[in-house]
């Protein structure tokens, strides 16, 4: 039978304050938080699955990337390499999004860019004699 976020709290942590107090300096400072104690009360205001998801999340983004910025930086060379745009507008955007939803975008699968095919690239794809003689009316 599976745990309850509760019990697995209690197993893994001790308890909820022991892992709030973990939480603490991870999780980066949000919604007009000034100081620790504000971030703490935040905290303590979740749910034990919420708790278990973000130390989730803050783990494996200190284990691939260390950082939100390293994190930020490295979807940004993975779209330089598939052809996508990557400028400082993109940056300014992403850095705004939460490390969970980086962590998303990070595994994602840019294929290639895909190259826009010649009017007889496409018209060697048509099938059928209809789309043929479409297509060489257009071509001229």
């Amino acid at each position: 039978m599976k745990k309850s976020p509760m019990q697995t709290v209690k197993d893994k942590f001790g308890g909820r304050a022991d892992l709030v107090a973990k939480l603490v300096p991870m999780v980066d400072k949000m919604h007009g938080d000034d100081s620790d104690d504000a971030v703490r009360s935040r905290l303590m205001g979740l749910t034990n699955q919420k708790l278990l998801r973000l130390y989730a999340v803050e783990q494996k983004v200190r284990e691939r990337f260390g950082d939100k910025d390293k994190l930020v930086q490295h979807i940004l060379d993975a779209r330089k390499t598939a052809g996508h745009t990557a400028d400082e507008t993109y940056k300014a955007k992403i850095s705004g999004y939460s490390k969970a939803k980086l962590l998303d975008l990070s595994k994602q699968n840019l294929g290639p860019r895909q190259v826009k095919l010649t009017p007889e690239q496409r018209m060697a794809a048509k099938r059928g004699k209809k789309q043929i003689a479409r297509a060489k009316a257009k071509i001229g």
